[in-house]
């Protein structure tokens, strides 16, 4: 230890100078391993200190006072290693994981003692990140910050991270590979995505109100025009099919129109307090005959005691209706249309990122899940979905979810989906409830 780390010692030992003698004698009289940090026991006797896999041998005899210095040496930097807020591995030159703090085996789903069997190119999901990485473990002095990979934990889920790597070094300062630092960059990510959807609806909002304010005028005048002439033609006139086609293609444009007005200037919700299953049996009764055409099977999963949502009741009617129908049309052989509902509660963090503010520490929400058995959606499509005129429907203008997700953020809400291809669909609602649990059931 150079003066610098000496003085970085003042807070755990009594003074500098007893610091820098003890790294002194311990560099030269101690063979330490630091890849077992996660475990290891405290120091006992005046010869040895025990960590799994790995005994740290002393040339001389040490006093009590010694002793506990590397003690308070050992415990010192093991909680700092074990309790930042973030996963840290130690590489070999294979990228085999010779370390792993316990922060690491959670982001990647796995106990860090496990971890030291595997090679961290295992949770890499990119060909070309891990050719990189490969690159990297054989360049001494190598230092990078910050770049982002994709892992797959050992369960399956798919996370965004960021890294940064710097050179590991041995106790004759040789290169022997690198420390990997990982921050988990998902959430991030995904209110990013949030922020970028938001900014895109409210620029298209704007545009779609000038363009069918623009539109609909003359638009009414053609209307106008035509049935006039409808009406002074005689009724085995050819001209009349043309005209009523003229009437027809006319108020189809006009319902397109009002989607417009709909989507950029929703009209501000009346919030009340609302029991949310009552919500959705009114849209269910109104579909039970096309789901029964259609053989697709209804099921509730309703929680028990769940409080009242704050909303429009009239605007989530329309969120929940859209959600089904774009189930039913998912299911074209028929299938499964679930509805769960349950209760989460938000941390003061979360509210802030939901644009809310309340006096308590908790903000209640009642999440409502719209899940069908289709064919789910393309992995690269599923950030798309929900922008303004995308549809992968024939006949579809592409601003259901776009008005969908309009609303639900009216109510102070938040819409979202998971979807794997051949596993189905799953839309989520969010809904505020600022109130207590009633027993089920009462409106």
């Amino acid at each position: 230890m150079g003066g610098s780390e000496g003085e970085n010692c003042r807070s755990v030992f009594s003074t500098t100078s007893d610091c820098r003698k003890m790294a002194a004698q311990t560099k030269k009289q101690t063979r330490i391993s630091p890849f077992d940090a996660s475990s290891a026991t405290e120091p006992t006797g005046g010869h040895s200190l025990r960590i799994p896999d790995e005994e740290v041998h002393f040339s001389g005899q040490l006093d009590p006072g010694q002793v506990e210095l590397i003690k308070r040496l050992y415990h010192f930097y093991k909680s700092i290693i074990q309790n930042i807020n973030a996963g840290l591995l130690a590489l070999d030159f294979h990228g085999q994981i010779i370390f792993a703090n316990r922060r690491a085996g959670s982001l990647l789903g796995i106990a860090p003692r496990e971890l030291l069997q595997r090679k961290f190119q295992d949770f890499l999901t990119n060909k070309e990140r891990n050719s990189q990485l490969a690159g990297w473990l054989r360049v001494p002095g190598k230092r990078i910050d910050n770049i982002e990979v994709h892992l797959r934990r050992a369960d399956g889920k798919d996370i965004i991270a960021g890294l940064s790597i710097s050179p590991l070094e041995d106790t004759r300062n040789h290169f022997s590979g690198v420390v990997l630092l990982i921050h988990d960059l998902t959430e991030t990510y995904r209110l990013r995505h949030q922020v970028e959807r938001m900014e895109r609806l409210a620029l298209l909002g704007e545009l779609a109100a000038g363009i069918a304010h623009e539109i609909r005028n003359p638009m009414a005048g053609i209307k106008a025009s035509a049935q006039i002439l409808l009406e002074s033609l005689p009724e085995d006139d050819y001209r009349r099919q043309l005209l009523t086609r003229i009437i027809r293609e006319v108020d189809k444009s006009n319902g397109l129109l009002t989607e417009f007005f709909t989507f950029a200037r929703p009209t501000r919700p009346k919030a009340n307090f609302h029991n949310i299953e009552l919500i959705i049996d009114s849209v269910y009764l109104l579909l039970a005959p096309r789901l029964r055409n259609r053989k697709i099977q209804f099921v509730e999963e309703f929680e028990e005691d769940l409080p009242q949502v704050y909303v429009d009741e009239h605007q989530i009617e329309q969120v929940i209706l859209n959600l089904f129908l774009n189930a039913m049309d998912a299911m074209v052989e028929g299938g499964k249309l679930t509805v769960r509902t349950r209760k989460r509660e938000l941390s003061l963090v979360e509210q802030k990122q939901a644009g809310v503010k309340l006096s308590g520490e908790k903000l209640g929400y009642v999440l409502v899940e719209v899940q069908d058995t289709g064919p789910g959606i393309p992995a690269h499509l599923i950030d798309k979905i929900f922008n303004p005129f995308f549809t992968t429907k024939p006949e579809g203008v592409g601003l259901g979810l776009s008005i969908c997700t309009r609303l639900v953020e009216e109510n102070r809400g938040k819409l979202d989906v998971v979807s794997k291809p051949g596993e189905g669909t799953t839309f989520i609602v969010a809904l505020p409830t600022f109130s207590r649990a009633i027993p089920r059931g009462k409106p």
